[in-house]
């Protein structure tokens, strides 16, 4: 806990600060989340991943385990790290297949 009396949602203080109060701006943070997921996910696919299984596989996996953390209404922190995760995967899928 913080000294506000409040719990820290992800206990990363740069991700605490980043979504201030997660569970307040819930629907907004997942709608950011679900356009940025999303289209990401679009653009790594679009790149190059459909050509090779094992990336279609890692770009399927973490956006749809992003999304269903959304849809099941997950606590935040499980879909902030979730979201973060896909996002992350979806760089690291963009930048190999643009620099290869």
């Amino acid at each position: 806990m913080n000294e506000n009396n409040q719990e820290d949602v992800t206990g990363i203080a740069f991700l605490d600060k980043l979504f201030f109060d997660a569970n307040l701006n819930r629907y907004g943070i997942m709608a950011i989340l679900l356009l940025v997921v999303g289209c990401m996910g679009g653009i790594a696919v679009g790149t190059g991943g459909i050509n090779s299984t094992v990336q279609l596989f890692l770009l399927a996996f973490s956006t749809m385990f992003s999304l269903s953390m959304m849809l099941a209404v997950a606590p935040m922190k499980w879909v902030i790290y979730s979201g973060i995760l896909a996002v992350i995967i979806d760089l690291v899928i963009i930048a190999f297949n643009l620099l290869s």
